[in-house]
């Protein structure tokens, strides 16, 4: 206890050199956090816009579907088999859906689309078109006849909202697809390429268009924890027969996976510099607080301080100043996050438009997970003691004469 008062006294003998070094430290928490903070909020953004609002963090095919979608891959889709799928805990919503391609076409304008037949209800919880309404209004039930389009489907269309589209494909089993359908309204998504070309027409309704009365092509989950989808994998992989592949968002977007991975990469890249930096910041405010103590440890040592004993507390001083260092760099670098994590940076000019191109928001959002913080402050922690063992040891070492005559 005596030893720790007294390094208790001893950081604060000498406020501005401890502030020096503490300062270093809180910078340095604050800055790999942030940073931190920023590159997983847009990782958390990328999966959040290419999975959370359209194919679901896991999704249910017939064997095959996924490396030949077309609508012979499709299956019948009983009350018993959806309601297996409903039960694994953890599952926020069951969202069936059936796909398919045609050739849209206004009266002078054609152009090939890709059709969504959706539950009008379940596909509230996942890409819920109606909150993305540009113009028109949503469907009243899955048996409603007319589509929503892509914000961009009418102008390459050259149609209006309340116009009709025509849409010609091949239903299953090489059925004749063809149908009439009022454009009820447009819908916009992140991603360009959906539209220009998604139209969506209420479950049944799309059923009916493709001859396929009852049959899905697949089935996307919503989820609580993001993180925590491989036991309803397996739940899955285990309740359903064998003619069935169920798949988690990483194996159906590996593209997108790695290139989150190899930009994590480059991130840890640049904190691995910033890290050395700060190491070699803090060496240097640790070698400065103990030279100015020189003849202090020379008296100390003179009067039959053991040497052990100064290691300790010159230890131990250390220690205070880096925890309270990385304590108030993670007080200061939270608001921060959280500040921009409610009020996203906003990307505008030619970075909105690369941004847009890859089917993002043009937006920089910022994560706010406890973990981020505290990992950032744990390291900057290890580091400052790490880079204080030689300055401690040299200074348990000295002569008390030399120390004494410096």
């Amino acid at each position: 206890m005596l030893t720790l008062k007294l390094a208790w006294r001893n950081i604060w003998r000498n406020k501005r050199r401890t502030l020096i070094t503490m300062t270093s430290i809180v910078v340095a928490v604050l800055l790999s956090a942030v940073m931190r903070s920023m590159q997983e909020g847009q990782y958390d953004d990328m999966i959040k816009s290419t999975v959370g609002t359209f194919s679901g963090y896991i999704q249910v095919h017939a064997d095959g579907y996924w490396d030949n979608q077309t609508l012979e891959n499709s299956f019948a889709a009983t009350d018993s088999l959806l309601q297996t799928m409903r039960n694994p805990n953890n599952v926020t919503a069951v969202i069936p859906r059936i796909e398919s391609f045609a050739l849209g076409a206004g009266k002078q304008q054609s152009r090939p689309v890709m059709i969504m037949g959706i539950d009008v209800e379940a596909e509230r919880n996942l890409s819920n078109p109606q909150q993305r309404l540009q113009k028109g209004t949503y469907f009243q039930s899955n048996d409603e006849n007319a589509v929503l389009v892509g914000r961009d489907v009418l102008q390459r269309l050259n149609m209006q909202v309340g116009d009709s589209l025509v849409l010609l494909g091949q239903g299953f089993r090489g059925m004749s697809a063809t149908g009439l359908y009022p454009v009820k309204g447009t819908v916009s998504f992140p991603n360009p390429e959906m539209n220009k070309s998604l139209v969506m027409l209420p479950l049944r309704t799309a059923q009916n268009f493709l001859a396929a009365d009852g049959r899905l092509t697949s089935v996307a989950f919503k989820v609580d924890d993001p993180g925590a989808i491989n036991p309803i994998i397996q739940h899955l992989r285990t309740k359903l027969p064998d003619n069935y592949e169920v798949m988690g968002w990483r194996e159906m977007m590996p593209s997108l996976v790695q290139s989150i991975e190899a930009d994590r990469g480059s991130g840890y890249i640049i904190l691995g510099v910033l890290y050395m930096v700060v190491g070699f910041g803090i060496l240097g405010t640790v070698l400065m607080m103990i030279t100015e103590r020189t003849y202090e440890f020379g008296i100390m040592l003179s009067v039959g301080t053991p040497r052990g004993k100064i290691a300790r507390i010159l230890s131990i001083e250390i220690l205070f100043i880096a925890l309270l260092g990385s304590a108030i760099g993670i007080l200061i670098s939270l608001p921060v996050a959280w500040y921009f994590h409610l009020n996203p940076i906003h990307l505008t000019g030619d970075m909105a438009a690369v941004t847009e191109s890859y089917g993002l928001q043009p937006i920089i959002p910022f994560s706010v997970d406890p973990s981020i913080f505290l990992s950032q402050a744990v390291i900057i922690l290890g580091i400052t003691l790490l880079f204080s063992l030689i300055p401690v040891f040299n200074a348990s070492k000295l002569n008390p004469v030399e120390a004494m005559r410096s």
